[in-house]
């Protein structure tokens, strides 16, 4: 590759920490909360509990969704979340114009820092406990630990919301490119100022690690993500693939072609690795799955297809 770009490593550690730098958090407070968080976003508010986060979607009224986020429950009146960083100031003016009906307010989240975990063990020597499921969360004295998605070949991987209020945060051993190269290898995507209200949450995937309900009541984009789940259609979602042989690291919105030049998606993310290759996230027709993947405007690179950290069924359903 011929320009700089932010390096990981060619293989992740079987354990380590690294900073997740790459998102703000903020908190929701108030006695609406709850109410205006449901009628905003793609998961059932009614699952967020004290033990139970969730990641979920803010869409606009045609479902394209310009947020991606997780949140967390403090108390009955103050959810935690977390937004990518790029974009945060242009999703706090998003939400503050349907706020401004509710008792509740979006706030910057002081004293709080966000830390990604590969391995159970290493968050062992944190948490007294582990959550169990996918989600799941444990509070201790000095944070919020979270089980998210797994890497591919099955190694567990967390989240921890460290209060920095109570005493200084474990040290880390690898910085957040690593994690952001656990966060593609796994299948998770975040917005960016390309990507941003250009996809319907499904085409992210968001539905397959456990950010959407088809079964809670309205909220704004719901009847266009409904209407794709349960009409069938969903013909083009998120897939990764690593590259080889590139020139450059490819962007969000470098086109994905096949093997005649016919357009089949667009890459979302991207991160080099030490080896001179490159993991990307990209949104893809489900005939690509069947295809000659190559990168429009490297056409000598070399993109072969890789496992996620977890399944999507109409994926499946189109091999």
């Amino acid at each position: 590759m011929t320009q700089t770009t932010t390096m990981a490593p060619a293989t992740l550690p079987d354990a380590m920490i690294a900073p997740a730098s790459a998102h703000r958090l903020m908190l929701f407070e108030g006695p609406d909360v709850d109410r205006f968080l449901q009628g905003q976003v793609t998961c059932d508010i009614e699952e967020l509990t004290l033990d139970h986060s969730l990641p979920g979607a803010a869409c606009t009224p045609k479902g394209r969704a310009y947020a991606f986020f997780r949140l967390v429950r403090l108390s009955p009146e103050r959810v935690l979340v977390r937004f990518p960083e790029p974009l945060g100031d242009r999703i706090t003016q998003q939400l503050s114009k349907y706020l401004a009906f509710f008792k509740a307010e979006l706030k910057a989240a002081e004293g709080w820092q966000l830390l990604g975990i590969i391995g159970e063990e290493r968050a062992l020597n944190i948490a007294a406990s582990l959550p169990a499921q996918l989600n799941d969360a444990v509070t201790s004295d000095n944070g919020i630990l979270i089980r998210t998605v797994p890497l591919p070949d099955g190694r567990a991987r967390f989240e921890l919301w460290w209060r920095t209020t109570d005493g200084p945060p474990p040290q880390t051993d690898q910085d957040s490119a690593a994690w952001q190269l656990s966060e593609i290898m796994s299948g998770l995507t975040q917005l960016n100022e390309t990507t941003t209200e250009q996809y319907v949450p499904l085409n992210l995937n968001l539905q397959g690690y456990g950010g959407v309900s088809f079964t809670k009541g309205c909220y704004t984009g719901q009847e266009i993500v409904a209407r794709m789940h349960h009409l069938g259609q969903l013909k083009k979602s998120l897939l990764r693939l690593e590259a080889r042989f590139i020139d450059t690291l490819p962007s969000p919105g470098d086109r994905l072609v096949d093997g005649d030049g016919n357009a089949l998606g667009e890459v979302t993310d991207s991160i080099a690795t030490a080896d001179g290759n490159a993991q990307l996230l990209g949104v893809l027709k489900h005939n690509a799955l069947n295809a000659t993947i190559s990168l429009a405007d490297q056409p000598g690179a070399r993109l072969s297809l890789q496992p996620l950290g977890y399944e999507m069924t109409e994926q499946q359903q189109a091999q």
